[in-house]
């Protein structure tokens, strides 16, 4: 059984299409991953006599190298469990783009048996699941801008495997640059791919649009140094992505009580008050990050809210309606 066990291991290290693993690898991996110890060697005749069972490619090298022939069935038990066809088919519907190419390739065997184990459950609630949930966004949809797929599987193969790479990259004036890039992690804002990631040597992480790299050099010896307490979610919350612009303020804004009907329900803050006023009208107050973002959502209400303080954000907004007077000719 120990050895049974460590063959469906190895079959389920091996990729499927785009970059191979070598015999050290998958050592590592077996070790990390399984609890397995093994030396090299029985790694290496594990894989021999894997390949002469399964249609396995191997590149002879030092270590050698090794992935699944073109268009080799997918390995898996006899009968797919149809929750596990479910979780399958919802993966490849909504979070396929945040995948490795190389690992939506090895998936897509599971793919088609999740599709066939599905159809043939007609009469299930499940199967019928995918058609009942949708995910939308308020928001206005913009088209996914075009990204080179050899770019993007650079940039997972740096980010899986947390090395540098130098990446030749175009600026929002059009002006190409070139950085040598430490990832740290990916964000998916809508339709957009956002890097982040200290460049060069200095600490602080920035933010790249993925379609605008050109091209990627992988350095396979530049080891990624994660800044020291970085972590990915905290930079998220921080409001990285709602484009700060100063800490946190006490915001007040008297609202079209018609406009904010699903504030009732669902807050903007822990700490958000809704006070009724006459005339139809409700006071908001909570504690929000002086952000761009702030400002989008408030501009989306136009005539149906008044900011109230802080006074500087009322001041902009002063200013704002009168330059759009002048704009309309008003």
């Amino acid at each position: 059984m120990d050895t049974l066990s460590r063959h469906w291991a190895i079959l389920n290290m091996i990729p499927r299409k785009g970059f191979r693993t070598s015999s050290i690898d998958i050592l590592e991996r077996l070790r990390t991953e399984y609890d397995i110890e093994v030396d090299l060697r029985t790694v290496q005749r594990d894989l021999r006599i894997l390949e002469s069972q399964f249609p396995l490619d191997c590149m002879e090298s030092r270590p050698s190298s090794w992935k699944w022939s073109e268009d080799a069935p997918v390995l898996t038990l006899p009968i797919m469990d149809p929750l596990a066809a479910l979780t399958f088919r919802l993966v490849q519907d909504s979070m396929k783009r945040m995948l490795p190419r190389a690992a939506v390739s090895s998936l897509e065997g599971y793919f088609r048996a999740a599709d066939d184990r599905l159809k043939k459950l007609p009469d299930s609630n499940l199967s019928h699941w995918p058609d009942k949930v949708r995910v939308v966004s308020r928001s206005l949809t913009l088209e996914a801008p075009e990204v080179d797929e050899n770019v993007l599987d650079s940039l997972y193969e740096a980010l899986q495997h947390e090395i540098c790479f130098e990446v030749e990259y175009r600026t929002r004036s059009g002006k190409g640059k070139i950085y040598v890039a430490s990832p740290l992690g990916l964000v998916f804002v809508d339709n957009i791919i956002y890097l982040v990631a200290t460049l060069n040597d200095h600490d602080d992480p920035v933010q790249l649009l993925v379609h605008r790299m050109k091209s990627i050099k992988l350095l396979p010896d530049k080891p990624v140094i994660v800044p020291e307490g970085f972590k990915l979610q905290s930079y998220i919350d921080k409001g990285e992505f709602g484009y700060p612009l100063g800490g946190m303020i006490k915001l007040k804004v008297l609202c079209d009580k018609k406009a904010v009907p699903y504030l009732y329900e669902t807050k903007l803050a822990p700490d958000q008050k809704l006070i009724e006023q006459a005339g139809e009208k409700v006071l908001l107050e909570a504690t929000m990050r002086d952000d761009v973002q702030l400002r989008w959502w408030l501009k989306g209400f136009g005539e149906q809210v008044e900011v109230k303080e802080p006074i500087s954000l009322r001041q902009e907004f002063v200013e704002m309606s009168k330059a759009m007077s002048s704009v309309y000719n008003i």
